[in-house]
């Protein structure tokens, strides 16, 4: 992955990396709190648009620095994710994701009626590129490195996450919430801790996509992105945080790479995300595991129908 700029054909499909890395980022957040904590949200665009919209208003209308500015749109959206799990405390299963589909929906809805702060329908233009360390992130290439080393370190802080004591009460809570309880675990704040860490990924991705792209657009942001989110967390395997990531890039990569098929590219795609699904990453991850295994004992002789034990 560390050389892929160089072998990529121009500048746009370094670019499409670049939204397929951030989207990851995003999914991320959805692993955690879908994956581990059971907690289904159809709406985590919002928290992507949040974080997207507040860093450009204050890099733009209020003249923070770029950096600055990333931080508080991470803030923001955090905090956003903290109010949206007191409904989580009441609400479960379809209840739960109609709540958080409708909070998407206000979101959006406020990025095209706010024209003072967002423009509104017009889009939101000359957002400035990010600064770090006094150099100027201007390259598609620069932010393909950057958004992959941060990318890297979320991968690894959940997979910590995933076998630390939080990620125990989180599997505890998604399998039965009143045996967590009885057990000890403080329920409600592990639902807030999971959703504060979704919004703060999302918003992060949001935040380093609007100075990436210098442009926001409410049309860049529906129900369809965060639908979109959400399969790239199926497609992965749920609580795979490598499944998860994988999805993510690939998903934002295939409808590119398939363009030149015209009008049969979309039914294409969604047999190849239907395959997928049937047979998600984790499963393709442990045969594979197990093959590997059958190999080393027996000498190199393991067909490929056996995976026994």
């Amino acid at each position: 992955m560390a050389i892929a700029p160089f072998f990529l054909p121009n500048r746009y499909y370094v670019y499409i990396f670049n939204r397929g890395f951030a989207n990851a980022l995003a999914v991320i957040g959805l692993v955690i709190l879908f994956g581990m904590g059971g907690q289904i949200s159809l709406g985590h665009i919002a928290f992507f648009t949040l974080g997207a919209y507040t860093s450009a208003i204050f890099a733009v209308r209020l003249g923070w620095p770029p950096a600055a500015a990333v931080l508080a749109g991470v803030a923001f959206a955090s905090i956003w994710g903290a109010f949206l799990s007191v409904p989580a405390f009441k609400l479960s299963g379809p209840f739960l994701s109609i709540c958080t589909v409708a909070f998407g929906e206000v979101v959006r809805l406020l990025t095209i009626n706010l024209v003072s702060l967002t423009n509104g329908p017009y889009g939101f233009y000359g957002i400035p590129s990010l600064r770090l360390f006094g150099r100027r992130i201007g390259s598609e290439k620069a932010w393909y490195y950057l958004l992959w080393t941060l990318l890297v370190i979320a991968i690894l802080a959940a997979a910590r996450l995933k076998r630390s004591y939080i990620g125990r009460a989180l599997a505890a809570i998604r399998e039965d919430e009143t045996a967590a309880e009885v057990m000890g675990i403080n329920v409600r704040a592990m639902k807030t801790l999971a959703f504060v860490c979704a919004a703060f990924c999302a918003g992060l991705a949001g935040a380093l996509y609007a100075h990436m792209s210098g442009f926001l657009s409410p049309e860049s942001f529906t129900g369809e992105q965060s639908f979109s989110l959400f399969s790239m967390t199926v497609v992965g395997g749920q609580e795979s945080v490598l499944g998860g990531v994988a999805a993510g890039v690939a998903l934002t990569l295939l409808p590119e790479l398939m363009r030149f098929l015209q009008e049969y590219y979309i039914m294409i795609f969604s047999l190849i995300v239907l395959l997928i699904v049937l047979l998600p990453f984790e499963s393709i991850m442990e045969r594979a595991k197990m093959w590997a295994a059958g190999l080393a004992r027996e000498g190199g002789k393991v067909p490929w129908g056996r995976c026994s034990k």
